[in-house]
């Protein structure tokens, strides 16, 4: 969450933050009342906060606030550096200068996510068995990060993870297109071996068990859940609910497109459908929070439509609908026109008739 009364500079560290490994959602305030009710509510992870607002300072605010969100990290951000004792008085993780510099924000970023990774694993004497295809791939056992020793023993884990069971024929033609049948089928049982042996290392070979029986591998885990299954379990349910608060904890936890990285054909159709997923329930959030009157909170997520489907004409028209609400009519207007400009550049025609009438009666 990012709270600070100057439009410009909440805009920015919004921008920047967007950009930062890991981060699905930022909420924006410029109303410190406002932000502190939503604050005591959702209680945020972290909170980047200005020091000089009026009515309520950051300080005061983040004095307020801690008492009900003892676990929400806050960095003060403001343009004078005579509040630092104050803002490390009040346990802050951080403290940044205006205008915000992004390596310095970087560095900040990930300084907070050491912290949070600390604090999750180094409390138990223990590290938890987790993996992760949404965003980055990485499959963590208690011993830590599990290092695989080539690219496709990695990639065809995946593969397995997510399909659970394979005939080596459909395995070779989406995993390894580029052999010939025997030799794919070789190079397979190496990488299937490969793929045994960092388990065992990592202490796995109890909890995930690769077998082989008739021309089939299986993939079966024991008390581990992916963060795919996390996400789709919470966003069906979030969905079924209709609560925004269920849909944004249920959005929060999807960090990125399945393996993002990855550009093997097979993985598409697999990340389009979570893709998809993600949208509807960003879809109706924004809608939700529209109707009840929440539309601050709205524009985030509308933008963050607007960021995944750029020529989405019915995301960019309730977004531009949401600044006329909020008092931005620049804002809309400069919306209006960069999606214009890219519908043309994209397109080579211009924008349809009943896009721009619809425009033209929410500026009315």
């Amino acid at each position: 969450m990012v709270i600070d009364d100057e439009q410009p500079a909440l805009e920015q560290m919004q921008e920047l933050l967007l950009q930062c490994e890991g981060i699905s959602s930022v909420l924006a305030y410029d109303n410190p009342h406002e932000a502190f009710t939503a604050a005591a509510e959702l209680k945020p992870d972290i909170l980047f906060l200005d020091i000089q607002m009026p009515e309520l300072s950051g300080l005061a605010f983040a004095e307020k606030l801690l008492p009900l969100s003892p676990d929400t990290d806050i960095v003060f951000v403001t343009a004078y550096r005579n509040y630092a004792v104050e803002a490390f008085d009040l346990s802050a993780v951080d403290y940044l200068l205006k205008p915000v510099d992004p390596s310095r924000l970087l560095r900040t970023w990930n300084k907070l996510l050491s912290k949070r990774k600390i604090s999750v694993t180094d409390g138990t004497g223990n590290g938890q068995t987790s993996f992760r295809l949404l965003g980055n791939y990485e499959l963590t056992s208690p011993q830590g990060t599990v290092k695989w020793r080539t690219h496709k023993a990695q990639e065809l884990f995946a593969y397995l993870w997510i399909h659970r069971l394979g005939s080596v024929s459909l395995i070779l033609n989406d995993v390894f297109p580029q052999w010939n049948y025997e030799k794919g089928k070789q190079y397979l049982h190496t990488t299937v071996y490969q793929i045994r042996k960092t388990l065992k290392k990592a202490g796995l070979e109890d909890s995930i068990e690769l077998s082989f029986n008739r021309e089939n591998y299986r993939l079966e885990s024991r008390g581990i859940e992916g963060d795919t299954e996390q996400f789709h379990e919470a966003a069906t349910l979030a969905l079924q609910s209709n609560q925004p608060e269920d849909m944004r904890r249920a959005a929060a936890l999807y960090t990125g497109d399945l393996l993002q990285s990855l550009d093997s054909l097979w993985v598409y159709a697999t990340r389009d459908k979570y893709r998809r997923l993600y949208l509807k329930l960003l879809e109706q959030l924004t809608i939700e929070l529209i109707q009840a009157g929440r539309p601050y909170e709205a524009e985030d997520y509308a933008v963050r439509l607007t960021e995944l489907e750029p020529l989405e004409e019915s995301y960019t028209l309730r977004l531009i609908s949401i600044y006329y609400e909020i008092g931005k009519p620049l804002r809309a207007q400069r919306r209006y026109t960069q999606f214009r400009n890219s519908y043309i550049a994209e397109t080579g025609d211009d924008l349809p008739d009943w896009f721009t009438e619809e425009y033209e009666r929410l500026g009315r």
